[in-house]
């Protein structure tokens, strides 16, 4: 996947090596076991995961019995996921790839999890949507959440906006994020303010914008249905009922026609 109008986040390329360190916390399991959950309930066995990072549902889902696949489009993150792999012994086949075009097999299921389908235009999601039809066999699933646009009023909007101070090994990080929403276009730009310093070197100083495009529940059932899929069931992210004024994160479940 190659920079567009929406931008990515800078742990994707550019400071790759704290992506974990900004993206993994203490839910990350409880968000994981969702999906698992979902996957289970729909019998699945065979999982690719096309936006997988450096592997969190990957390596949750393989200790699980799962046969899974991971795939990125980013070769930094895809490298800390390889090294994973072999330190913990893991079994785990690793590709290079974007999730509009890789074809990889047919699989019960397709995840892309924790906002992935964001960093694509409409144009790119319908395209991907296309693409993970074609790795389903018939009857499969595809797993994906986003920011639900319903929920976003200004409060919520404001309430996203962190300051946060975090370790990872010798080097700490400061990050300050605030966000804008534009509701016309489903536009969530963030505004990101790093300081990066390692053991007492001089701190590095990155100043960093993005977009996600975030979607209603109603748009998300119109794209899948255009696209060969039946949506199955909208849920929180915690896998409570979807509330469409009211929760923060919409997590679809659709199955190939």
């Amino acid at each position: 996947m190659k920079k567009g109008a929406l931008g990515l986040p800078l742990e994707y390329e550019k400071l790759s090596k704290y992506f974990d360190a900004r993206n993994i916390g203490g839910d990350t399991d409880a968000k994981n076991g969702v999906v698992e959950r979902l996957l289970k309930t729909h019998k699945v066995q065979t999982v690719l995961d096309l936006t997988c990072g450096t592997g969190s549902q990957v390596f949750f889902l393989a200790k699980r019995g799962y046969k899974i696949v991971g795939a990125d489009f980013s070769p930094a993150l895809l490298a800390i996921a390889r090294a994973k792999a072999r330190n913990e012994k893991i079994d785990v086949k690793f590709i290079d790839g974007d999730m509009r075009t890789l074809m990889v097999g047919k699989f019960d299921a397709v995840i892309t999890i924790f906002n992935a389908v964001g960093h694509l235009t409409k144009a790119g999601f319908a395209k991907a949507i296309k693409n993970i039809h074609q790795n389903l066999k018939t009857g499969g699933i595809y797993i994906f959440d986003i920011l639900n646009l319903e929920a976003m009023t200004d409060t919520v909007v404001a309430d996203l906006a962190y300051c946060v101070h975090k370790k990872f090994n010798d080097t700490q990080m400061y990050i300050v994020q605030y966000s804008t929403i534009n509701r016309n276009n489903g536009h969530l730009t963030s505004y990101d303010h790093y300081i990066v310093q390692k053991n007492a070197d001089k701190p590095e100083k990155f100043d960093h914008t993005f977009s996600l495009q975030i979607y209603t529940a109603k748009e998300l059932r119109a794209m899948l249905a255009k696209n060969g899929f039946e949506t199955i069931g909208q849920y929180a992210m915690d896998g409570s009922e979807f509330l469409e004024k009211k929760s923060l994160n919409l997590l679809t479940v659709a199955r190939k026609l």
